[in-house]
């Protein structure tokens, strides 16, 4: 059964949240008081619906009771992030996420009782120095100041080997937990190929390595950026 997501506030973060986990196979609400914000992703959210979260007897309609998380993704405007929170505390939303706006933001959400929250700045820093320091890193999520999940394009010394030979546990301590594979296909009307990303699921000892693949791979950053330099 997919996961049942919904987000209040469509802005920059909100809107490609969204469409992210629509990707990823979730089913997702998507909520704004913006008309114009909730048609812009209407054909890309299982719903999208324009209303006032601040006020509960709309949520209630919506059933977002029922849903395993909403995400307040709501930026800027201070006092209707906390306003939709206190809503949904009342309607009865088991988990909430917060996006926060503000240190002063964050500490009264505390609280409230909100203790799952997002600051999509310091996310957005932290990737960009993980790709700056790895070089080849695409994306990163860290777990802790010591171990992190990236996304990092095989580096061309493994393509035409399988997952076995290249011993990624035993040479430098890194779990590959997925590959990513870029697909092309002839673009219609046009000379532009168009590419298709898909997951392989658990790799197993026989997967080859193709040009062009992504992995996604658990470890240290020093382990990370070994394997990157061929050490």
């Amino acid at each position: 059964m997919a996961l049942r997501v919904a987000i209040i506030g469509l802005g920059h973060f909100g809107r490609n949240l969204a469409v992210d986990l629509t990707e990823m196979g979730c089913e997702v609400i998507a909520v704004d008081r913006d008309m114009g914000k909730v048609e812009a992703v209407q054909n890309r959210v299982a719903l999208a619906v324009a209303l006032d979260a601040t006020e509960q007897a709309p949520l209630r309609k919506l059933g977002l009771r029922d849903v395993d998380v909403v995400v307040v993704a709501i930026g800027e405007d201070f006092q209707s992030s906390l306003l939709t929170t206190a809503s949904l505390q009342e309607i009865g939303v088991q988990r909430i996420i917060n996006r926060v706006i503000s240190p002063v933001h964050e500490r009264l959400l505390r609280l409230m009782g909100i203790h799952e929250m997002i600051l999509p700045e310091a996310e957005a820093a932290r990737a960009l120095a993980h790709r700056l320091l790895l070089g080849k890193v695409q994306k990163a999520f860290e777990l802790s100041p010591e171990y992190s999940i990236v996304e990092v394009d095989a580096p061309q010394h493994f393509v035409g080997k399988t997952v076995h030979q290249l011993q990624l546990r035993e040479r430098y301590g890194l779990n590959l937990v997925t590959i990513k594979r870029r697909e092309y296909s002839p673009g219609l009307l046009s000379l532009r190929r168009s590419e298709h990303v898909r997951v392989l699921g658990v790799p197993t000892p026989e997967m080859v390595i193709q040009a062009h693949d992504v992995l996604v791979l658990f470890g240290r950053e020093q382990d990370l950026q070994r394997m990157l330099e061929g050490a």
